[in-house]
Formats: C-alpha cells, structure tokens, sequence
C-alpha cells in the first residue's frame, strides 16, 4: 500500500504547515472517504480540504514531491468509482463554492468547483438564467464534479451536455503548475506546449477517431478528442469529463441559458415497455424538452415508501411504463397547443391509452420529486439483492433503443437477474439496472457476465458504454473495446502530456483496473460483518438483520442537500461529511466489518461520528433509500 511507502506522518505535518484549510489524515476520515455513490471501496492518504486556489497549489506541489497521487472531489455522488482511490483526496465542496463573478448581459458565470449546482441556480434565478445540464443530483452534485463526468441530464435533448456550456479553466496540473486553458486565456509557453502536442495527437489520429467515437452525440467515455478542432483548439473541452485524470479544476467559466418561463408534463401511460419504447422518435417530432421513462419496479418501490408514496397521483392504475413528456412554453395558451399536438401525433400513430397532464407547480413538483429520486428508490430494496449500477450509463441512438433493451433484458435472463429501468428515453440513456447480490460468488458471476455481454451490445448499435455517469472503475475496463488500440494510445499520450507521472487520480480513464477486483469493491464473497449486534434490542427481520439495515445506504449523498427538506441538520450546521447520514451509516457498515477496529461497533471513533446525530427521523422521510439513523443508533 501507498501509505507503507510514503511517510504519511511527515507528508501530513507538511501539509497542515502550509495549507490554510484543514488536513485530515485520521482513520475515521480516511474510512469515510473510501467510498463515493458507487460499488467500491478504497482508502485514501489522507484527506485536504481546500480554502482557495492557493491551496490546492500547495497540496499538488508538496504531494508531488512525496511522490503522492491527487484526487479531486466534490459530493461523492459519483456512481462508477472515479472519486475513490488510493491518494491525497481534495475536498473542494467545504470551502471552495463561491460564485466570483455574473455577467448577466454576456450570459456567463466565473464559479468555483465546489459549488453545488442547485445552489448555483438558486443565485441565478432572480437573473432568469442557469446552468442547462441539470443532473438529478443537483442539489448535491457540486460544479467541478459535474464537469469531471461531464455531466448532463433530462434537458439534454435541449442544452446538451455540460461540455456545452464550459469556456474557460483554471487548472492547476500535477506539479503545482496554475494555468488557465480555453477561451480568452493568456499565452504562455506551456500552453503552446500542450496545444501543440494535442493538436498533434488529434491530427495523427484523425481517422481512427472518427471510426471508433460512439455514433451518439451523448458519449462521455474516453477523453473528447472528437470535440477537439485542431484549426481551433480549446483545451478547456478536454478537461471536461477526464474525471480529474488530468488536473484539478480551480475556477470555471460558464455559459449560461434563459430559463424557461412555463411546464408541463403530459404523463403517457403504457401497458407494454416496448411499445413506450418504439414511440420515443415519434413523440421526439413534436419538439419536446425532455421525454423520461419510469418503469413498474420503480412505481412499486415508490408505492412501498413512507414518503415518496404520496406523491403518486400522476399515475392510474397498473402501467408497465410511464413517458414524462415535458414541454417549455411562454404561457399557459402556448403549453396547452403543444400538449395538443402531441396528443393528436400520438393518436395519429395509433397511442390510446391514459395521459394525465401535470400543469400546476405543484403537480409537476410530484413528478419531479419521483423521477429525480430514481436512484435511492430502486435502492431502497431490504436485503442483500441490489439493483446495481455498472451498465446504467449507456446510451445508444434513440432508433435503436427497443432493440437495445430488448437485448440487455435477454442478457440478464440468460444470467438469472431480473432489471429495473428509468431515465433519458429522449437520449436514448436509460439507466437499466440488474438486481444482484455481489455478496456471493453467483453475484461477482452475474457483474462479470452481464458487463462484458452489454459492453458488446451496445457497441454493436453504435452505442456508448457511459452516457453521462462516467467511466470510473465500473466501465473504464471496456474502453479499449470500444475505442480500440489507437485511439487508446492516444489517450495515454493526452494523459502523458498534461500528467506525466501519472499522479492525477491514477487508474481512472487509463489504464482502469477490473470492475470485479475483489481488492476495489465494497462488497463482494469476502465481505462480512464479524462485529455486527449479536443481540439487537430491536427486531431487524423486515430488512434481513441489522448489517442489512445499516447497508440500505448507497452513498447517493441525498443527505448532503441544502436548502431543502430536514435531512441532513447536522451536516446543514457542519458541511462536513462525518456528519451527515451517508458519513453514519459509512462508520458503522466499515465497524462491522472490522475495518475500524476490533472493538467493532463499539470503538469511540463509532460514537464520536454518531455523537451529533440528533435523531430527528428526517432521514427516515427523506432517505429514498429509507436509510433510519435514530433507529439504526438505538
């Protein structure tokens, strides 16, 4: 391990020395920060938290000194891993989440990485404008983590992905070196350099890339070079969607968008998935702003939860598939002839089932609430079964997507999982989920199978194995597959150029590791719980036992919202992780697990991170994924 070679004692000391921000090399933070929202688990060296640019200078010059790997971070929202790994994290959401400047008049924003994006927009509101890409994350999902994914969202058919809207970086590469890349940035002899060498790469490569690059427009996998001009080269577009990979992102300029006047939704019912899935062009010829899938599973764990429940009455019946069909308009009159005119385009195609229509903030509100929690609410399943994320991501072009279900349902089948399935239909991204117990050898089997069959799958319709999620850990492996030998040597090159040591978040775009390597999963057959309560006070059979309770969080990081609803208090007061309740329910699955210390659940570091729990059951509401902390401490 890292920390057997580097002397973290010295490395540490040095940091808190010069760094005005806090410096946390304690095993509790290092446990806390070993996971994001994905399936693996790594510790880090320790953990910085930044005050300003000039900070994150300092963290990279002396951590390239020691030799030592960097990794920036924001929610740790992340779903393929890429914000988990063996190196010097940066938090850039405590301090860094200031907007530095507005131009109204020009449409553009000069904002920090760590800036939640829903506060972002909060600021932007009274301006009438925002960020287009809205990732259903985005009350947590900060600014910086958005761009390392590239991130995009329901919108995309209208704003396209976050790339879109990024003019301008400051980065500051490996060694401590600050440089600002893209529109407007000065000249200086290392940015001639590095454009020069990526002009070149792109040049030497020119056919290959226009081969292997998926056919969809919506792709994050691999590095951009696709989206790269020689004749007139931004740099700043490579460093979107690179996953940290290449520097850690400073301050960025954005452009901006209107924001839209009025909604509505118009909720097409289905009683058969494919027949919702055939019909996506067709309602795409009427120009709506989004088209959303949400499928039976997903209704049925929304039926079952305290909280999500009541906002159900947008749908009739039993559908097997709903379409949330949105429409922006400039006023109500405008709204309603678009709503008729899809009605109309539809019969005209032989639709005649229900279609309930959402036109008060409040009804849009339900649908919304229901949609966005997709990910906590297929998770909120008891038990050790989980509805897993690791070939969510995908896309293909949307005239392809029944076939392309069709296909990944087969595969599972033929594997003996069962899947859920939500999300971008307007972009052909739905994010289709197996449900599967990676506690157990059969588990690991299935991930192994069903990765490999629908990597194969979707390059086989054009298609791209990461549609906005990310490559990470869980499909940064098919890379080659997709890209083939060439076009993957040149990402090494563009990674050599800016990092040529290899220090910038190590094994994330190149050169990725295994997505089933037993030594970066959470969980896997190896997994077990040997301090779990031997004898519980209370009755744990609704969701297995007490470890399984403590397991219903996924790291999805909901708790980390501000602004609105109760969850989290404490980490409202604190915005420090050890405090919220994704940072509780991390302490005690790690303490049963024994990787805290033998004295398991009752170690201090357990009851120091519990102590500010207040126990007010906010998270018992609010929790898509009905994670209960005042019971779970009791």
């Amino acid at each position: 391990m890292l920390q057997q070679i580097v002397d973290t004692a010295a490395l540490s000391a040095e940091l808190s020395n010069v760094l005005e921000g806090e410096v946390r090399f304690d095993l509790t933070t290092r446990l806390l920060y070993s996971t994001d929202a994905s399936n693996y688990q790594i510790e880090p060296v320790g953990v910085v938290f930044p005050r300003h640019a000039d900070d994150v200078i300092a963290a990279h010059t002396i951590a390239f000194r020691y030799g030592v790997p960097l990794l920036p971070r924001g929610a740790g929202s992340s779903l393929a891993g890429q914000t988990v790994g063996c190196a010097l994290v940066m938090d850039l959401s405590r301090h860094m989440g200031r907007v530095t400047a507005i131009n109204a008049e020009a449409k553009t924003v000069h904002v920090q990485p760590g800036m939640v994006l829903g506060h972002l927009n909060a600021q932007l509101a009274p301006l009438n404008l925002m960020i287009g890409p809205d990732p259903a994350s985005a009350d947590r999902a900060t600014v910086g983590g958005c761009m390392g994914n590239n991130a995009t969202g329901m919108h995309s058919i209208l704003y396209g992905m976050f790339g879109d809207h990024v003019r301008a970086v400051d980065v500051v590469l490996a060694d401590g070196t600050r440089l600002k890349l893209g529109e407007g940035a000065p000249a200086s002899p290392l940015r001639d350099q590095l454009e020069a060498r990526i002009r070149q790469i792109v040049i030497d490569n020119a056919d290959e890339i226009k081969l292997r690059y998926p056919k969809t427009w919506r792709t994050v996998a691999g590095y951009p070079l696709n989206r790269l001009d020689p004749a007139a080269l931004n740099l700043a577009t490579l460093l979107v969607g690179s996953e940290g990979t290449l520097g850690t992102v400073v301050e960025l300029e954005m452009a901006l968008v209107a924001r839209p006047r009025r909604t509505r939704l118009a909720i097409l019912h289905y009683t058969r998935a494919r027949a919702a899935l055939e019909a996506v062009p067709t309602i795409l010829e009427v120009e709506p702003s989004a088209v959303e899938l949400i499928d039976k599973v997903m209704l049925d764990l929304t039926r079952a939860h305290p909280e999500y429940s009541r906002y159900l009455s947008f749908v009739e019946g039993d559908p097997e598939v709903l379409l949330v069909v949105e429409f922006f308009g400039e006023s109500d009159v405008d709204l309603s002839a678009k709503v008729d005119r899809l009605k109309s385009h539809l019969a005209q195609h032989g639709y005649n089932e229900t279609i309930k229509i959402a036109a008060t903030d409040s009804q849009i509100g339900d649908v919304m609430k229901v949609r966005k929690a997709g990910l906590g609410l297929l998770l909120s399943t008891r038990g050790s079964d989980k509805f897993t994320h690791f070939i969510e991501d995908a896309a293909v072009p949307v005239e392809h997507l029944p076939d392309y279900i069709d296909g990944v349902q087969r595969i599972a089948r033929e594997n003996g999982a069962r899947t859920a399935m939500y999300a971008h239909a307007s972009a052909g991204c739905l994010h289709i989920k197996p449900l599967l117990n990676l506690k157990s050898a059969e588990g690991m089997r299935q991930y192994r199978a069903i990765g490999e069959a629908v990597a194969d799958l979707v390059i086989s319709f054009g298609g791209t194995t990461s549609g906005e999620h990310g490559e990470g850990l869980s499909r940064g492996e098919f890379s080659k597959k997709l890209f083939g030998p060439q076009v993957t040597e040149a990402f090494r090159q563009v990674k050599a150029a800016f990092d040529p040591r290899g220090l910038m978040n190590p094994g994330k775009v190149v050169d990725v590791g295994p997505l089933d390597d037993p030594a970066t999963l959470r969980f896997g057959p190896q997994y077990a719980v040997p301090y779990t309560l031997q004898q519980p006070r209370l009755d744990w059979s609704l969701d297995g036992s007490y470890a399984e309770a403590v397991e219903m969080c996924n790291g999805a990081g909901v708790c980390r919202k501000e602004g609105s609803g109760v969850m989290c208090p404490s980490y409202m007061a604190t915005r420090d992780e050890t405090h919220s309740t994704r940072g509780r329910a991390n302490i005690l699955r790690l303490a049963m697990s024994g990787k805290v210390s033998p004295q398991g659940l009752a170690d201090k570091q357990v009851y120091d991170v519990l102590d500010l729990c207040l126990s007010c059951k906010a998270c018992k509401a609010e929790c898509p994924s009905l994670v209960d902390m005042a019971r779970l401490k009791t």
